[in-house]
This record gives C-alpha cells, sequence and structure tokens, in this order.
C-alpha cells in the first residue's frame, strides 16, 4: 500500500502529466495540487483505504516538552566550510536534476542554521537566496491544521464535531467530523478535476472557498470509511477557521502564527504584500489547501516552531503524529528518508515543488523547495552522484552525525568582483 506522501504525490505528478505540455521558457506547465511527501508512484489516494482508528505514533518518545506558546528562534549561522558543503550540495542536485531553482533550509538542534538557493527565479533572471520567496504548496497544510487544532486547545471547536455545525450550508460536509477532514478520510472528493478547465480559461479570476466546494462532484467514499488525500478537506478547514474567528484566514494567520513567530517572509499568495508567484485562479482555487508562500529560512523556523513544540501543546502534537496505515495524521506526514523516518509535509502546485521534514531523532529540521514540472523533493535530499554526499549527508555532517565529508568539502569560490 502506498504511503500518505506517495500516493498522493503518484495522483498528482499523473494528473500533472495530463496537463502539462513542453516549455520553452521558464514557465512552469500546470501540475496537479497541493500534495504530500515520499514520491513511491502506486495508486491515486482514493484508492487507498486506512480505517480510522488504525493509527499509530511514529515515535515513542515524542514529542518534546514544551507548553505550546511561540516564541522567535534565533538561529546561528553556520559558515566556513560547512556552509560551503551545503552551497555545493544544493548546486549539484539542482543540476544534476535539471531543475531551474533549489533552495535549502536547515536547523540543527534548534541552534545553527543555513538557508541558500541554486539558480534563478521562474522569470530567468532573477537570482535567489535563502530570503526569496517561494510558493509551498500543500506545506500550508501544516499552518491550517496548526489554527484549527489551535481553536480545539481553546474549546472553539471539537474534533469530533459535524463541520455542518459549523457549516451548516455546505452539503458536502454533512455527515463529515472535523478530524475526518483533518485526516483525510472525510471521502471528499478532491476540488482538481472539476476545477481544473475554469482555472486554465480564466486564470485572472479569483475563487472563494465556498465557490470551490460547490463544484465538486460526488464523494469519493463514505466519511470515516476511507483514506482518500483530497485538497478540499483544507479548503473546508480554512472556511472553518474564518467562522469561527470571524475573520479572514489570512489575518488569523497572521495574529496567531507569523506575528508571533516573526515569519516575516511568509503569507497567503493573494495577501497584502505577497509576491505575483501564482496566476489568482490557481492560489485562489486551492486555497487554504495550498495558497502560501515562504522563503526556505522561514519555512525551517516554521519547522523548529511546530514540531519543536512551541506551538502547540505536546498532547496535540502527539494527536498531530499519530499516523495512519497511509502515514498521514492531522495536517502532517510520516517521511521516510532512506533509513530515516522524519514527520512534515511536501506539495506540488504549478510548478513549485517543495518538503518541509524535521528528524526527530537527529534533531534536524529541513526546507527544500524547488521549481519545475515536478520531482521527488525526498529524492534530491537523498541525490548523490560520483561519490559527493548529498543534501541530507552534508545536514547530517553538520549535526556531528557524518563529520568525515564536510570537513573534506572545499569551500566556493568568491565570484570574480566578490
Amino acid at each position: 500500500m502506498a504511503s500518505g506522501w506517495g500516493a498522493a504525490l503518484a495522483a498528482a505528478l499523473l494528473l500533472s502529466a495530463i496537463l502539462a505540455a513542453p516549455l520553452a521558457s521558464p514557465e512552469p506547465a500546470v501540475l496537479a495540487g497541493a500534495i504530500s511527501p515520499t514520491p513511491q508512484p502506486t495508486v491515486p489516494p482514493s484508492a487507498a483505504p486506512a480505517m480510522p482508528g488504525e493509527s499509530r505514533p511514529a515515535f515513542p518518545h515524542w514529542p518534546p516538552s514544551g507548553a505550546g506558546i511561540t516564541r522567535p528562534v534565533e538561529l546561528v549561522d553556520v559558515r566556513g566550510r560547512t556552509a560551503a558543503a551545503f552551497q555545493q550540495a544544493l548546486d549539484r542536485a539542482r543540476d544534476e536534476l535539471g531543475l531551474y531553482a533549489l533552495a535549502l533550509g536547515v536547523s540543527i538542534d534548534g541552534q545553527a542554521g543555513w538557508s541558500g538557493a541554486s539558480g534563478v527565479a521562474l522569470d530567468g533572471v532573477t537570482p535567489l537566496d535563502g530570503d526569496s520567496p517561494f510558493a509551498i504548496a500543500s506545506i500550508t497544510k501544516t499552518f491550517t491544521a496548526t489554527l484549527v487544532l489551535e481553536a480545539v486547545e481553546r474549546g472553539r471547536i471539537g474534533l469530533d464535531d459535524p463541520v455542518s455545525d459549523y457549516l451548516p450550508r455546505v452539503k458536502a460536509a454533512r455527515g463529515v467530523t472535523v478530524r475526518q477532514l483533518l485526516q483525510h478520510t472525510s471521502g471528499i472528493a478532491d476540488l482538481l478535476v472539476p476545477m481544473r478547465e475554469p482555472m486554465t480559461a480564466d486564470p485572472e479570476r479569483t475563487w472563494t472557498g465556498a465557490e470551490v466546494i460547490k463544484r465538486l462532484g460526488g464523494p469519493w467514499s463514505a466519511p470515516g470509511a476511507a483514506y482518500g488525500y483530497s485538497n478540499s478537506n483544507y479548503v473546508l478547514l480554512g472556511m472553518l477557521v474564518e467562522r469561527v474567528y470571524r475573520h479572514d484566514f489570512d489575518e488569523v494567520l497572521r495574529r496567531h502564527i507569523l506575528r508571533p513567530l516573526d515569519l516575516g517572509e511568509t503569507g497567503v499568495l493573494l495577501g497584502r504584500g505577497a509576491p505575483p508567484l501564482m496566476p489568482p485562479s490557481w492560489a485562489s482555487a486551492f486555497g487554504t489547501s495550498g495558497n502560501m508562500y515562504a522563503s526556505p529560512s522561514d519555512l525551517v523556523e516554521w519547522g523548529i516552531a511546530l514540531y519543536g513544540g512551541r506551538v502547540l501543546a505536546p498532547e496535540t502534537l502527539v494527536l498531530m503524529t499519530e499516523f495512519n496505515k497511509d502515514d498521514y495524521g492531522l495536517g502532517t506526514e510520516a517521511i521516510h528518508l532512506g533509513s530515516r523516518t522524519g514527520i512534515g509535509h511536501s506539495g506540488l502546485l504549478r510548478g513549485y515543488t517543495s518538503v518541509l521534514v524535521h528528524l526527530p531523532g537527529e534533531n534536524v529540521t529541513i526546507a527544500l523547495i524547488g521549481t519545475w514540472q515536478g520531482f521527488d523533493p525526498g529524492g534530491a535530499l537523498l541525490h548523490s552522484r560520483n561519490g559527493k554526499p548529498s543534501i541530507l549527508d552534508v545536514v547530517l555532517d553538520a549535526a556531528g552525525l557524518r563529520p568525515e565529508a564536510a570537513e573534506s568539502a572545499t569551500p566556493t569560490p568568491a565570484p570574480p568582483g566578490g
């Protein structure tokens, strides 16, 4: 049976193959939609059942203790040979995988960090660095799920409440609970198929969540009967957040997460001050399932805060990471990188592919974002050729788990005039 991010990525890549046309310029073909991590192509999400209640904690000695109080994290920049090794591994992976750009953010022990980029923006000329904004696609779901779970902690929402208690006019959500939306067991069909044609036909149009949900076809399954990765679930969760807080999602996100954590290079794609990274039709239709942007440096800070216990209470974080047989919890996935398993999420939308992963055993957090028609972000972290260390190798070197490779790295020469 496919893993959570494997099944979702397989479905996304299958649909992107149908949609994509050969590229003549640095403008990516239309991709399937916001997804989830380790690509092991098999079956679409609707065909990968996992019964509710068949869940398992991924890490028996996790999460870390904490009070669930947000606070900014200041990382000390990694320099010298280690920084050079990061840049070299990033350059190699981008070149060998044929990507327009590849950007990386890394945290070691929540204290030291590095961020950088290789390549140029999709316009073919704009240089990139670790503070450049990228669309993060389905990593958006980690933010949406966190706002919902925070509302649960505050007593505003019950995990097993019917969604119709909050959104009584939404027919597609009848008989579905909040928990089922979070864990993709609602049976509600994904939005891509009914929205693909109108999104493409009028790329400047903006859609509301209610308009998107009304266009859905029949359900994939009965509520609670099976696992099926569907972006529609998280569009509904965004509508729920807006209903209980009586503010736009953008404002709730800023007040509850972005400002407390000082994530100044993160936001909603169509929000105020947002960079023009995606056509309005696509950004608005995928909405709170995939419509956010972030810099690699901000994204890794988010991973440290969320999975390091600085946002949600420990018991809530445990709920978030109780994974079903398809490796999906409540807005978080189990991500397999070789022999290591982490927690996080991945994304794929309109030429942007990304992954955020925290390795609890190593206390390492990694954000990787690339631009091209679609590639395996986990595979990019593990990519190695001719005996050269992979990005993950260099991260582990810096964490003191493979010290020999980092010591042997050759510093990147300064550019002429630099």
